[in-house]
């Protein structure tokens, strides 16, 4: 491909469409079906059909992006593997809601009608996440698509319950579920949302079914559910009740009697300390139920769609929705004069994701698989360190959730998913689980078989994902060269539902772990601190942000400066960073491509100096090795935001802003042409190796600069990272050098702090702190008053006086002085009180943020070095303007 041209402004439309069409042409991104050495590979969370991909999937794409990139530049044979979920019950929700828009009931429609607008949905959604999945410039490997309906998805999903189902660890019984009565099926703990809602808490007397006075009283929420109570609990060292377990209480509004009961689960600072037992629709109930012996477990009292039912159920009540029922149960309640007391309480509500419907815990048959052995060796793998989680913190938090855990409930009551592929004969109603539908009942010869009605968890499928996309049950080529992967790249919100489901199946089903390395990423948030989700609606279509930022700006904001493990916010300040950082790299680019000598072809060698050769060469070849070094050690720990500040410190601050600057007389061969060449060789070299550390991270603009540069290879894409070691660090170069910044800095800043017009070139004075000092700033000497702008630096011997009229600030190099022409006047030292105010509120808030524990925690070690410099800064700036106003004679500028 022939050298663009540059045009004078950054507008990455036009490239990021021409350079992913070169990839695809090139097929760079497709993994080698036989790969020489270790491949690195990472999965791609499925995303679920349901609608569109938010900002956190674009944060997870590009850190993925970053991370795959860096290993193919470094030679490996790198695998990114995709595919999209079916997301059963979600995407049935999705398409319920459009049927309703209609007026249509999808309840109303036959099982093959329902599935068919299923599909319709999924082909257009399905489309647009595909489109907004290229749009980001991901390297993904687009030949290794898959699909968890696709017909190996299915074999797979039956062949892994057949077999835990014939291992005795998937059976069929009665437990408590989450339960959505307007959607009527069961749903995940990941599918219910908790929040804190008000509600009215009766005190309940439940009189002695002796006939005796008074009663215990219970306290409740749920008045509704009391048909279904088979006992009052109490906790056994409750000193109030202690003496009543063992006595009997009769159920207000009925003629039943249940004994009171004792039980440590029982919280006695809430309410009475007295909990009504109603194990059919409460999960702490139904366990203390079964630690209970002696009590009978009684019919439901709510149908499926959450209304009052059952012979247990008073007449009057029956058929009576929730809400409804509480009501006129209460009011039954307080004629009856069983109401003690209300109270007003808020309290933790669980509404489903789905439908919003509050969720009704239920005792119903189901589908479970028995968590406790398959999660042993997901413990063990953590604990052991064969699996790691980044950052480490999150280990903790694991190892809380997976020695608690509960059997998992695997059926959905809905239409589109997995069918349970579980056959009932219809002659001894004997159950039979198989991969393909039974023809005869095994047991009785029996030939009419009645599938089961449910359908699976759509996480039954996702927890196969790492070796189902490359081809399992089948002994693929792909399984045997890419299982298990290198990395996973995930939310911490499904560190339960699906990564650790994905350990237990990967060890069970292969006998390795799915991934070596677990990296999650923290949640993006809007203005509000909310988190950015397609259910809030609040985070834009990324599909928008490329078309008004481009995908490089995009990927840079996400990945600079809030770190990417930690929640941060998200929005066009962030943007418009990322955006003038490009935008900084495009203006180098074509300033160097400039001052290239007409028929320069090959890509840039490191240049080799000596001890004569210029200071800002010797500096800024050390500067890139000992950032390169720090590079890859950032991106081998995971740390992306530190590696993404690493490269905006050196190109912004070290390339352009000093760098560039100081060389400049030497590119225009103002130094003859020996130092021309060789500041053109180091400057062309920097540029060469800076873009190929900065590819994964913004591939497309760096493509672009790359190949308007001289260059050898087709790609950038595919060409060598850049390797440390072909610079050599020269420590002695950036401590002199340092010297000279610190110099400039500090005279430019004298000028600003006291007004001195741009078009005048003051005198400036030095004091050295040491020979050394005074020997490297006469060396530097043309540089330093280039570009601070004075027109000598006259040095100053120790204990003599400075002029009258001077700026003054003190560094640890010395002292330094810019002369100052008349005495301040009024107006002068009005100028210099404003920016006082204007100084004293900005380190304020500096100092502020240096404070803050939680910044100083999360963010990179490069952004809070730079915050307390930053406030340093301020208070010497504050201080010099206090010793100018000092100097001002009392009266003057007063008005």
């Amino acid at each position: 491909m022939s050298r663009p041209v540059l045009p004078p402004r950054f507008e990455p439309h036009a490239i990021e469409a021409r350079w992913q069409a070169h990839w695809a042409e090139g097929a760079y991104f497709r993994a080698p079906d036989r790969p020489r050495g270790t491949p690195f590979v990472v999965p791609h969370p499925p995303p679920n059909v349901t609608g569109t991909l938010t900002m956190g999937h674009m944060l997870g794409d590009t850190i993925r992006d970053t991370l795959v990139r860096w290993h193919r530049m470094r030679g490996e044979p790198t695998l990114w593997f995709l595919g999209i979920d079916h997301a059963g019950l979600a995407t049935q929700v999705e398409v319920r809601r459009r049927l309703a828009k209609q007026g249509i009931r999808l309840e109303s429609l036959p099982r093959e009608e329902v599935l068919a607008h299923v599909e319709a949905w999924k082909r257009e959604h399905e489309s647009h996440i595909l489109q907004q999945l290229r749009a980001g410039g991901f390297s993904v490997d687009w030949s290794r698509y898959r699909y968890t309906m696709d017909p190996a998805a299915i074999r797979a999903t039956r062949e892994v319950f057949v077999r835990l189902y014939d291992e005795g660890l998937i059976y069929r019984g009665e437990r408590i579920v989450n339960w959505d009565p307007v959607l009527r099926t069961a749903i995940s703990d990941l599918e219910v949302k908790h929040t804190e809602e008000p509600a009215e808490l009766l005190y309940v007397t439940y009189p002695w079914a002796d006939g005796s006075a008074g009663g215990l009283v219970v306290a409740t929420v749920r008045p509704e559910t009391i048909f279904g109570d088979i006992a009052v609990a109490v906790h056994p060292a409750d000193e109030r009740h202690r003496a009543e377990v063992g006595r009997s209480v009769r159920v207000p509004l009925t003629d039943r009697t249940v004994p009171v009961v004792a039980d440590a689960a029982v919280d006695p600072t809430f309410g009475n300390g007295a909990l009504k037992l109603t194990p059919r629709h409460d999960p702490l109930d139904f366990e203390i139920f079964r630690r209970q012996e002696g009590l009978a477990l009684p019919p439901s009292v709510l149908s499926p769609t959450g209304h009052l039912e059952g012979e247990a159920v008073p007449e009057r009540f029956r058929g009576l929705d929730r809400d409804r029922a509480r009501a006129e149960v209460t009011e039954a309640l307080r004629a009856a004069g069983r109401v003690a007391r209300t109270e007003r309480i808020v309290h933790s509500v669980g509404r489903s994701e789905r439908s919003d419907a509050v969720v009704e815990p239920m005792l119903l048959t189901q589908w479970f698989v028995r968590m406790g052995p398959l999660a042993e060796p997901a413990i063990r793998a953590v604990r052991d360190g064969e699996v790691r989680f980044h950052p480490e913190r999150w280990n903790l938090t694991f190892f809380r959730w997976m020695e608690s855990l509960e059997d998992w409930c695997i059926s959905r009551q809905v239409v589109w998913g997995h069918r349970v592929p579980v056959y009932y004969c219809d002659a001894c109603r004997a159950p039979t689980a198989a991969v393909e539908p039974p023809a005869a009942c095994p047991k009785c010869g029996g030939r009419q078989l009645t599938a089961d009605p449910d359908v699976l968890d759509t996480w039954f499928t996702s927890w196969l994902w790492p070796f189902l996309a490359l081809g399992w049950p089948e002994a693929t080529a792909d399984l045997a060269a890419y299982y298990p992967a290198s990395v996973l790249v995930t939310g911490r919100d499904i560190m339960f539902f699906w990564v650790a489901r994905m350990m237990m199946a990967g060890y069970h089903f292969t006998g390795r772990a799915p991934f070596a390395d677990v990296y999650f990423t923290g949640m993006l948030r809007d203005a509000q601190g909310r988190r950015m989700s397609k259910h809030l609606g609040n985070s834009p279509d990324p599909l928008d942000i490329v078309r008004t930022w481009g995908a490089d700006t995009m990927r840079f904001a996400l990945l600079f400066p809030n770190p990417v493990d930690q929640d941060g916010a998200f929005g066009n300040a962030t943007l418009e960073g990322s955006r003038n950082f490009l935008t900084k790299l495009w203006n180098l680019v074509r300033f160097t491509l400039g001052h290239l000598p007409e028929g320069a072809a090959e890509r840039a060698a490191a240049p080799r100096l000596t001890e004569a050769s210029a200071l800002e060469n010797r500096w800024i070849l050390s500067r890139w090795s000992r950032t390169a070094h720090d590079l890859d050690a950032a991106l081998a720990a995971f740390e992306l935001t530190r590696a993404a500040g690493l490269l905006y410190q050196f190109l912004w601050h070290d390339v352009a802003d000093a760098y560039v600057e100081i060389a400049k007389d030497a590119l225009a061969s103002a130094r003859g042409p020996a130092a021309q060449r060789e500041s053109r060789e180091t400057l062309r070299f920097v540029l060469d190796r800076t873009l190929a550390q900065l590819h994964p991270m913004v591939p497309h603009v760096t493509e672009e600069l790359w190949h308007a540069l001289p260059h050898s290879g087709d790609a950038l894409a595919v060409a060598p990272w850049p390797d440390p070691a072909e610079a050599v660090p020269d420590p002695a170069a950036e401590t002199e050098m340092e010297t000279v910044l610190d110099a400039i800095r500090t005279l430019r800043n004298l000028r600003a702090e006291s007004h001195v017009p741009v078009s005048e070139v003051p005198a400036a004075l030095v004091r050295p702190d040491a020979a050394g000092t005074d020997r490297i700033l006469a060396a530097q000497e043309t540089a330093v008053l280039r570009l601070a702008r004075v027109r000598e630096l006259r040095r100053l011997a120790p204990g003599a006086d400075p002029p009258p009229r001077v700026a003054r600030a003190v560094t640890a190099r010395g002292e330094f002085f810019v002369e100052l022409t008349g005495a301040a006047g009024g107006a002068e030292a009005e100028t210099l009180r404003r920016e006082r105010e204007r100084l004293v509120g900005l380190l304020a808030k500096a100092q502020a943020r240096i404070g803050d524990a939680g910044f100083l925690s999360r963010a990179p070690a490069e952004v809070v070095r730079e915050a307390e410099s930053r406030a340093r800064e301020l208070a010497e700036r504050l201080a010099r303007i206090d010793q100018h106003l000092a100097e001002v004679p009392a009266g003057e500028g007063s008005g």
